[in-house]
Protein backbone atom coordinates (compact mmCIF):
# COMPACT_ATOMS: atom_id res chain seq x y z
CA UNK A 1 0.00 0.00 0.00
CA UNK A 2 1.09 3.60 -0.80
CA UNK A 3 0.33 6.48 1.76
CA UNK A 4 -0.50 10.13 0.38
CA UNK A 5 1.19 12.64 3.40
CA UNK A 6 0.60 9.19 5.37
CA UNK A 7 -2.82 9.81 6.09
CA UNK A 8 -5.16 7.63 2.60
CA UNK A 9 -3.97 4.56 1.74
CA UNK A 10 -3.95 4.44 -1.88
CA UNK A 11 -3.38 0.57 -3.20
CA UNK A 12 -1.87 -0.44 -6.23
CA UNK A 13 -5.07 -1.37 -7.80
CA UNK A 14 -6.41 2.20 -8.34
CA UNK A 15 -2.92 3.47 -9.53
CA UNK A 16 -3.29 1.11 -12.45
CA UNK A 17 -7.15 1.96 -12.77
CA UNK A 18 -6.26 5.88 -12.69
CA UNK A 19 -3.25 4.91 -15.13
CA UNK A 20 -5.57 3.08 -17.71
CA UNK A 21 -8.30 5.85 -17.61
CA UNK A 22 -6.02 8.56 -18.16
CA UNK A 23 -4.53 6.20 -21.65
CA UNK A 24 -7.97 5.78 -22.46
CA UNK A 25 -9.13 9.54 -22.27
CA UNK A 26 -5.84 10.50 -24.22
CA UNK A 27 -6.39 7.59 -27.24
CA UNK A 28 -9.62 8.57 -27.97
CA UNK A 29 -9.14 12.60 -27.42
CA UNK A 30 -6.33 11.28 -30.58
CA UNK A 31 -8.83 9.03 -32.17
CA UNK A 32 -11.71 11.80 -32.79
CA UNK A 33 -8.91 14.51 -34.35
CA UNK A 34 -7.38 11.39 -36.47
CA UNK A 35 -11.26 10.50 -37.62
CA UNK A 36 -12.59 14.10 -38.53
CA UNK A 37 -14.02 14.32 -42.18
CA UNK A 38 -11.23 15.55 -44.33
CA UNK A 39 -10.99 15.89 -47.83
CA UNK A 40 -8.00 16.70 -50.84
CA UNK A 41 -7.85 19.68 -51.84
CA UNK A 42 -5.88 20.66 -55.11
CA UNK A 43 -3.16 23.16 -54.52
CA UNK A 44 -4.05 25.61 -57.06
CA UNK A 45 0.03 26.87 -57.73
CA UNK A 46 1.90 26.85 -61.58
CA UNK A 47 4.13 23.10 -61.72
CA UNK A 48 7.61 23.54 -63.49
CA UNK A 49 8.89 20.27 -65.09
CA UNK A 50 11.93 19.46 -65.70
CA UNK A 51 12.57 15.76 -67.92
CA UNK A 52 15.18 13.38 -68.73
CA UNK A 53 15.49 10.11 -69.89
CA UNK A 54 15.56 8.31 -66.02
CA UNK A 55 13.14 11.27 -63.99
CA UNK A 56 10.81 14.24 -64.14
CA UNK A 57 11.18 16.32 -61.81
CA UNK A 58 7.78 18.54 -60.93
CA UNK A 59 8.38 21.57 -58.33
CA UNK A 60 6.22 24.21 -56.67
CA UNK A 61 6.69 27.63 -56.03
CA UNK A 62 7.10 27.36 -52.55
CA UNK A 63 7.09 24.68 -49.69
CA UNK A 64 3.53 23.39 -48.91
CA UNK A 65 1.84 20.22 -46.81
CA UNK A 66 1.45 17.23 -49.62
CA UNK A 67 -0.72 14.77 -48.83
CA UNK A 68 -1.49 13.47 -52.06
CA UNK A 69 0.01 13.46 -55.46
CA UNK A 70 -1.68 12.67 -58.77
CA UNK A 71 0.53 11.71 -61.74
CA UNK A 72 -1.46 12.36 -64.99
CA UNK A 73 -0.62 10.99 -68.03
CA UNK A 74 -1.82 7.81 -70.87
CA UNK A 75 -0.69 4.32 -70.64
CA UNK A 76 0.72 2.54 -67.65
CA UNK A 77 3.07 2.79 -65.18
CA UNK A 78 5.56 0.21 -63.18
CA UNK A 79 8.91 -0.13 -61.36
CA UNK A 80 8.59 3.85 -60.21
CA UNK A 81 10.37 5.67 -57.67
CA UNK A 82 8.92 8.90 -55.90
CA UNK A 83 11.25 11.44 -54.35
CA UNK A 84 10.61 14.27 -52.32
CA UNK A 85 13.01 17.38 -51.75
CA UNK A 86 13.87 18.69 -48.22
CA UNK A 87 14.80 22.31 -46.95
CA UNK A 88 18.41 21.74 -47.64
CA UNK A 89 17.78 20.48 -51.46
CA UNK A 90 18.38 17.13 -51.07
CA UNK A 91 16.57 13.85 -52.21
CA UNK A 92 15.04 11.79 -50.39
CA UNK A 93 13.28 8.29 -51.15
CA UNK A 94 9.82 8.01 -50.34
CA UNK A 95 7.94 5.29 -52.14
CA UNK A 96 8.24 2.67 -54.50
CA UNK A 97 6.06 0.86 -57.15
CA UNK A 98 6.82 -1.83 -58.28
CA UNK A 99 3.02 -2.75 -59.66
CA UNK A 100 1.28 -1.93 -62.51
CA UNK A 101 -0.68 0.91 -63.00
CA UNK A 102 -3.09 2.84 -65.05
CA UNK A 103 -2.73 6.74 -65.52
CA UNK A 104 -4.00 8.85 -63.52
CA UNK A 105 -2.17 7.64 -60.79
CA UNK A 106 -3.25 8.94 -57.00
CA UNK A 107 -0.38 8.13 -54.45
CA UNK A 108 -0.58 8.85 -50.52
CA UNK A 109 2.18 10.91 -49.14
CA UNK A 110 2.59 13.29 -46.03
CA UNK A 111 5.72 15.35 -46.61
CA UNK A 112 6.32 19.25 -46.95
CA UNK A 113 8.32 19.75 -50.39
CA UNK A 114 8.44 22.16 -53.20
CA UNK A 115 9.10 19.27 -55.30
CA UNK A 116 8.63 15.12 -56.12
CA UNK A 117 11.27 13.35 -58.60
CA UNK A 118 9.86 10.14 -59.89
CA UNK A 119 12.48 8.45 -61.17
CA UNK A 120 11.21 5.65 -63.84
CA UNK A 121 13.97 2.52 -64.34
CA UNK A 122 14.24 1.02 -68.09
CA UNK A 123 11.15 -1.64 -67.46
CA UNK A 124 9.01 1.39 -67.13
CA UNK A 125 8.48 2.04 -70.91
CA UNK A 126 4.25 1.41 -70.58
CA UNK A 127 3.26 5.12 -70.15
CA UNK A 128 4.27 8.78 -70.14
CA UNK A 129 3.80 11.16 -67.34
CA UNK A 130 2.51 14.33 -68.76
CA UNK A 131 2.37 16.50 -65.67
CA UNK A 132 1.43 15.89 -61.40
CA UNK A 133 -0.75 17.61 -59.11
CA UNK A 134 -0.16 18.31 -55.76
CA UNK A 135 -2.90 17.93 -52.70
CA UNK A 136 -3.09 18.60 -49.46
CA UNK A 137 -6.14 18.28 -46.78
CA UNK A 138 -8.64 20.70 -45.04
CA UNK A 139 -11.60 19.59 -42.63
CA UNK A 140 -15.25 19.22 -44.33
CA UNK A 141 -16.51 22.95 -43.86
CA UNK A 142 -13.47 24.51 -43.40
CA UNK A 143 -12.80 27.84 -45.94
CA UNK A 144 -10.66 26.72 -48.80
CA UNK A 145 -8.09 29.03 -50.50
Amino acid sequence: MYYINNQNPITLSKVLQTILLLCLGLFFTGCATLFQEQEYVLIDRPVDKDYTYYYDVFTLPEIAKIRKIRLIGEGKLRNIEIHVRDAKHRWKLKKKIHRINQLPLDIPLTVDTDAIKVKKAYTTVFGEIKTIQFFTVVDKGENKH
